[in-house]
């Protein structure tokens, strides 16, 4: 004889699978950003890092985390870009050298540029200094959460309560489901009786 999944399986079935989402997903379907504060104090080497340009190619990256903030040093794949500025090459235009990061170099001659990190998961309009074509070319780059050592990203105080609430009323639901279908078995059974 076949059992067919009754009201506690299935119920019990869809509490794992919510508690499986990642409680870090924004409403807009994209990472919410990771600050410093949610992160273990510490340097982070080969930390990944996306960029919207295949020119602006960062090879290596560490992230220094304290209570002040982030930094990243980043190294990128070659000499092209002599500076950076956080933000748009338009902007760019008005500002004075005091707002660029300029660039050092690696063993190799890469060249490498230390900048603050407000967040990771968070698209950083940066714009490169091109060396060769005297001009700014915008990009976005991000640092990604997802490349920090296991117990380096710490849950947030802010989301905390979320997740022990959606806990909370899985548990009572699953509870309530087992305990209306033991009463109900027991009406059945005092009925044939």
């Amino acid at each position: 004889m076949k059992r067919k999944l009754n009201g506690p399986l299935t119920v019990l079935l869809a509490a794992l699978c919510v508690l499986a989402l990642p409680v870090s997903v924004s409403a807009d379907g994209g990472s919410k950003p990771v600050y410093a504060s949610d992160i273990q104090n510490g340097t982070y080497e080969n930390v990944a890092v996306d960029s919207t340009s295949s020119m602006f190619r960062v090879v290596a990256c560490t992230l220094t985390v304290t209570d002040e903030g982030m930094t990243a040093h980043m190294t990128l794949s070659g000499k092209g870009f002599g500076k950076l500025y956080l933000g748009r090459g338009e902007d760019a235009l008005n500002e004075d050298e005091s707002a660029f990061y300029l660039f050092g170099e690696d063993e190799e001659g890469r060249h490498t540029f230390d900048i603050p990190v407000e967040a990771l998961d968070k698209p950083i309009p940066c714009a490169g200094w091109s060396i060769k074509k005297e001009t700014w070319y915008d990009r976005d780059i991000t640092f990604r959460s997802d490349s920090l050592p296991d117990g380096a990203v710490t849950v947030s105080g802010s989301s905390d309560w979320i997740l022990w609430t959606a806990a909370a009323l899985v548990a009572v639901a699953v509870v309530a489901v087992f305990l209306t279908a033991g009463l109900k078995r027991k009406k059945k059974a005092g009925g044939k009786a």
